[in-house]
């Protein structure tokens, strides 16, 4: 297309102002906390309503083939690790609305030291998931024009009413994105997950998944609790185990599968999954009041990662600086430390 730049395969193209634009997204989001949680316990401002934290091991599979041995799957080993489990807007919704939802997992006891400062030699590493396959913004200059716009307000005015309307209406993308991914699903447990967003795989850009071992079976309730989807995980992993298969998928095309647009879906016809390990949730209790405590004030971030996984495009530069500085002030708030678990 004339006038359209060119792209290099697994090539990012950062732009001028990217820092500033994170720095912006970081205080608002910040009021938006402030705003929302007046008094008490203050959550986080994105995947706020958790709902457990489970025990999890990462099997990294044994016959990789060798351009998959890379990094944190560059021998046979296994991981323990924690999982936790969110819906992702901002407000805590009732389960049975539909809402995306997230997960986040934390491999523990790695060997190395990661990109988040000053943290860098907790020997954590953590992979971040949500339901939709792609974010719901272009570039984090969008999703600061959608903050901008009184889109994540708890208690929309007329004025957020009104800017929120004219930024989907100059967003239609945004806005077919988000009616799509937002769903009520039965269980936690039985639907896939995605990064989303790309990461560095050695020298080549790929995105992960997460394919659930149990098919969709377990209907919505026709009387849902509040918490349904955390009462149905308790139940599912006080009967037995389960688990999914992390998968990643190469960029083999930069125009079908871009680095810097994150509203694109990397299609599985143009690059197919390839299997590298095994998570395994084992029988356990998730619903203890303790188990509950320490899965708020778990902290996650896509860059607490190896160079070799390091994350790619303008989203999840962003990231960096809006879950570090996210995490820090609500562990303020909160008057509880920011500490890495141990195994």
């Amino acid at each position: 297309m004339k006038g359209a730049k060119e792209l290099a395969i697994n090539t990012e193209y950062p732009a001028p102002n990217e820092d500033e634009v994170a720095g912006r997204i970081v205080q608002l989001l910040r009021r938006t906390v402030e705003q929302r949680f007046l008094q008490g316990m203050t959550y986080r401002g994105v995947n706020t309503k958790s709902h457990a934290a489970a025990r999890a091991t990462v099997i990294v599979d044994p016959d990789l083939p060798e351009h998959l041995r890379v990094g944190l799957f560059k021998t046979p080993r296994t991981y323990s690790a924690w999982i936790r489990f969110s819906s992702t807007l901002p407000d805590p919704l009732p389960d049975n609305d539909k809402d995306l939802r997230g997960l986040a997992i934390k491999l523990m006891d790695v060997d190395g030291a990661t990109l988040l400062e000053p943290d860098s030699d907790a020997r954590t590493h953590d992979l971040i998931f949500i339901t939709p396959n792609t974010f719901f913004t272009s570039t984090p200059e969008d999703f600061l024009s959608f903050v901008e716009a009184g889109s994540l307000n708890k208690k929309k005015s007329l004025r957020d009413m009104f800017r929120t309307f004219i930024f989907m209406l100059a967003h239609p993308a945004v806005l077919i994105c988000i009616m799509k991914a937002q769903q009520r699903i039965g269980s936690l447990l039985e639907v896939p997950w995605y990064s989303a967003t790309p990461y560095l795989f050695g020298d080549r850009a790929v995105k992960y998944s997460l394919s659930p071992w149990q098919k969709p079976r377990t209907p919505i309730p026709k009387s849902p609790a509040n918490n349904y989807l955390r009462e149905d995980l308790a139940r599912q992993l006080k009967e037995g185990e389960a688990g999914f298969d992390l998968r990643i998928q190469f960029q083999l095309d930069p125009y079908k599968q871009p680095i810097e647009d994150a509203l694109v879906p990397w299609r599985e016809q143009d690059s197919p999954w390839h299997k590298l390990a095994t998570v395994v949730l084992p029988k356990q209790v998730t619903d203890s009041p303790e188990q509950l405590v320490f899965c708020e004030n778990l902290s996650m971030n896509p860059w607490r990662c190896f160079p070799e996984h390091r994350p790619l495009g303008g989203v999840n530069r962003a990231r960096r600086k809006i879950y570090y500085e996210g995490s820090k002030y609500r562990h303020h708030k909160n008057a509880v430390p920011v500490v890495e678990p141990k195994p």
